[in-house]
């Protein structure tokens, strides 16, 4: 029997556009009528999925798995938090603000410091930044002007997956201790050594009094790894034929329903039939 069912939102709950599909939207809706805490586990601060959760419907006190699981809430009740070392921050900020053609995103709980490149178009970056709701951006010209302290997660935005893996192929041995992952395959997701979305999901559970084998987990990226290992049921939601390495049980999506995916585990695992699409 599910119980909870965690989702991963970009590119799995919604698409590159922010688009919420008609498919995923009743899915989600259906689950939770049926009492299924559904939990949003995001590289997004919290604040980046409000509209998403109004439009679902989740808005009685929801558990988001905030900044790949650097802030855990319940409603407005913060649960957890992991921040990195100041030593860390400072590294990382220097490593990546270094790197031609990058844009620099450093998170903390509440602000986003944005250090661009100057061959990058400013305006489309901070545009789409709007897009995904993520409005509480402030460019940093230099550096210097990026916080050290309570930083989440840092994100480099990268021009393809050949130079986003090029970069987590050259990361430094001294920061090697970090998570370091993609969630698109031309962005790479720095956190804390001691945070994942598969280790802050085991938290939210075992606060719930929730086993694995009571869980289904929807993602489509790297950062998404270990919590699709951690769930008991599991679904990958394929864009290509490119796929990390996935443990045995996790299920993938067949092609095509790369922008229905949640739907598609739901009325899997939950076994429904899926009227909202009279094609299935």
């Amino acid at each position: 029997m599910i119980k909870l069912i965690a989702l991963d939102v970009d590119g799995t709950l919604v698409d590159s556009e922010n688009a919420l599909s008609h498919e995923n939207e009743i899915a989600v809706k259906k689950a939770f009528s049926l009492g299924i805490e559904v939990v949003l586990a995001t590289g997004r601060h919290r604040d980046g999925v409000k509209r998403l959760l109004e439009v679902l419907g989740l808005c009685s006190e929801p558990i988001v798995i905030a900044n790949n699981g650097a802030l855990i809430y319940a409603g407005n009740q913060l649960l957890r938090e992991k921040f990195f070392a100041v030593d860390d921050a400072d590294g990382v900020i220097r490593f990546s603000t270094k790197l031609p053609g990058v844009v620099v995103a450093v998170f903390q709980p509440d602000i986003i410091y944005c250090h661009i490149n100057s061959c990058v178009d400013r305006q489309y970056v901070m545009k789409k930044f709007d897009v995904f709701d993520m409005n509480r951006v402030r460019e940093a010209e230099n550096p210097g002007e990026i916080p050290r302290e309570h930083v989440t997660k840092v994100m480099l935005i990268t021009g393809s997956q050949d130079y986003a893996r090029k970069i987590l192929d050259m990361w430094p041995e001294n920061l090697s201790h970090l998570n370091c992952s993609r969630s698109y395959p031309y962005i790479c997701e720095i956190n804390s050594g001691q945070c994942d979305k598969g280790e802050s999901l085991k938290f939210v559970c075992n606060k719930l009094g929730i086993r694995p084998k009571e869980v289904l987990a929807v993602g489509d990226g790297e950062t998404d790894v270990p919590m699709l290992a951690y769930a008991g049921h599991a679904v990958f939601v394929r864009h290509s034929k490119n796929l990390p390495k996935l443990s045995p049980h996790v299920e993938v999506t067949p092609e095509g329903f790369q922008d229905k995916g949640v739907a598609w585990a739901i009325a899997r695992y939950l076994s429904l039939p899926g009227p909202w699409n009279k094609s299935w």
